[in-house]
């Protein structure tokens, strides 16, 4: 899976992924963090964990996947970069630095990952002037989502007093092997490929059987063609970047309008709706399909956390896009979720990892070279977009970077050829946050998708309160009797009367249909922040 993100990689198609942090420095004694204090502070986190001083070293005429080893030549101030945000300092300005920063690869000869300290942060909203950002970066070969939050977590401390200078460990980066000894490494891995490729053979072939019988065990199967829309093209160099803040307890009751839903099903659904609403804006909106998302699902066990690279599956599910009602694109997105993580878990990843196994790398990156040339992907993409939900951050207890304060964090993950938008999710605190990155040609208007995201957002909150308020007034309906009625007997339950039924999620969603907004992608008020680039 590493190896595919390195195949993969393009000019047009940078395989990054990343976080934007909003520190505030007022928190950090004396109120100032310079930026030799941040070097240090970063030096000394970087004793945690050995990963961060990785690169990668290639095999041989690519007859072999490339290697992880230690860069003899680490240099921290190479890696750490400081700049100033333009004027007025505000969130557009940061989203536009932050798009045209992961429009850009790394240098693969050294650590692939960069650490961008912003300065002039003045007037984004929730943070106090002279704040700071931080833009932290991988390249996906790195580090999957999991494994990326492990290692900017070692980033984080919970007390803005920091203890400079301490050494956790003591870091000794081995020597670059000679070619000789590339050589050495790789002749083994190639006199065993041939037994490699019989044993993943026999994985995919009973995995593909399992795969078979699942799909025609379904009793409703769903579609199987991928609409194609105007995100589902070959991608620009170009990017734009935005994002919006959810409040997780809201998210958490919103499960109620539909049983059996989860937190990831009601996001899916809020992002189902605003892209419908978007695509409506533009009249782009396919007729009676929808579109279909890739869904990472980690498979990284607990004692691999901070392990680099990627231990990953994925579903593939419509997100509704095709279903004006809410309730009903709730109630679908569970359904297609509650079949689509098992099956990515126990069919998908072995079949996915073998399908690796049983091509030999140099016919991998052969493949991936005349993909990326003749551009494949954006002639017949495979899917619509991509949503990921990447842990968040533990428990309620402040954060912080070199003494500031971490406000809030907005995640970033890539885009390619085929998949012109990307909705990466994270929390901190009890915020939820959604970072879209887009094709800025495909996407010019960013602040109208995240405006239709919000609204989606509204339709959910108001199916909410409607189904609050009703159970709210259940109890009162049911003491409200008529004059004369009849108690009942000891022993027998006194029948409810209609009205003091509860209104379900799907009566309210069809009685509020009539006057429900139209998809014309009006921001809402409660939205936070929004940018484009």
């Amino acid at each position: 899976m590493d190896s595919h993100f390195f195949y993969f990689e393009a000019p047009n198609q940078p395989m990054m992924i990343g976080s934007l942090w909003l520190c505030d420095q007022s928190s950090a004694p004396g109120g100032l963090v310079r930026h030799k204090e941040i070097l240090q502070y970063i030096s000394d986190r970087l004793n945690t964990t050995s990963y961060f001083r990785r690169r990668l070293e290639q095999a041989p005429f690519q007859l072999d996947d490339p290697y992880w080893l230690d860069d003899e030549n680490f240099d921290l101030e190479y890696h750490v970069r400081h700049v100033g945000l333009p004027q007025p300092g505000d969130w557009r300005q940061l989203c536009i630095f932050t798009a045209r920063t992961m429009s850009r690869s790394v240098d693969m000869e050294r650590a692939p990952w960069e650490i961008y300290i912003i300065e002039g942060v003045n007037n984004v909203p929730g943070i106090p002037p002279n704040s700071f950002a931080v833009l932290i970066r991988f390249h996906h070969a790195y580090v999957d989502g999991k494994a990326s939050l492990e290692l900017t977590t070692a980033m984080m401390e919970e007390t803005a007093e920091h203890e400079y200078g301490r050494r956790d460990r003591v870091e000794v980066a081995e020597r670059a092997p000679t070619r000789l000894e590339m050589w050495a490494r790789t002749t083994p891995r190639m006199m065993g490929q041939t037994f490699r490729s019989l044993r993943a053979g026999w994985v995919v072939g009973r995995k593909s059987f399992d795969l078979v019988r699942r799909l025609r065990d379904e009793a409703q199967p769903e579609q199987r063609r991928v609409p194609r829309t105007l995100f589902n093209a070959q991608v620009s160099p170009h990017r734009a970047y935005g994002a919006l803040t959810w409040n997780i307890p809201e998210l958490k009751r919103m499960r109620q309008l539909c049983p059996g839903a989860t937190l990831n099903d009601v996001v899916i659904a809020i992002i189902g709706g605003g892209m419908r609403r978007y695509l409506m804006h533009h009249n782009q909106l396919p007729a009676n399909e929808s579109l279909v998302s890739m869904c990472p699902v980690s498979v990284r066990p607990t004692e691999a956390m901070k392990d680099c690279g990627n231990l990953i599956s994925a579903m593939f599910i419509g997100i509704g896009t095709d279903m004006a009602d809410a309730t009903d694109r709730l109630a679908a997105v569970r359904r297609r979720t509650a079949r689509g993580v098992p099956l990515a878990k126990d069919v998908l990843c072995d079949l996915n990892n073998a399908v690796g196994d049983m091509i030999p790398p140099y016919m991998r990156a052969l493949g991936a070279w005349v993909q990326n040339k003749a551009r494949l992907a954006g002639v017949m993409p495979l899917i619509n977009t991509l949503i990921t939900n990447v842990p968040g951050i533990p428990g309620l207890q402040p954060r912080y970077f070199a003494g500031a304060k971490i406000v809030n964090v907005f995640p970033i993950a890539p885009v390619c050829d085929g998949m012109g938008v990307s909705h990466c999710l994270t929390g901190i605190y009890d915020d939820l946050n959604l970072g879209v990155l887009a094709d800025r040609k495909m996407m010019p208007d960013m602040d109208q998708y995240i405006a239709c995201m919000a609204a989606s957002t509204d339709e959910y909150r108001a199916l909410l309160a409607e189904l609050e308020k009703a159970a709210a007034a259940e109890p009162v309906l049911l003491e409200t009797r008529k004059p004369g009625a009849d108690a009942p007997t000891a022993g027998t339950p006194a029948a409810e009367s209609p009205a003091a039924q509860p209104e379900t999620a799907r009566q309210a969603g069809r009685r509020r249909k009539a006057s429900s907004r139209s998809g014309d992608g009006s921001a809402a008020a409660s939205a936070k922040p929004a940018g484009a680039a």
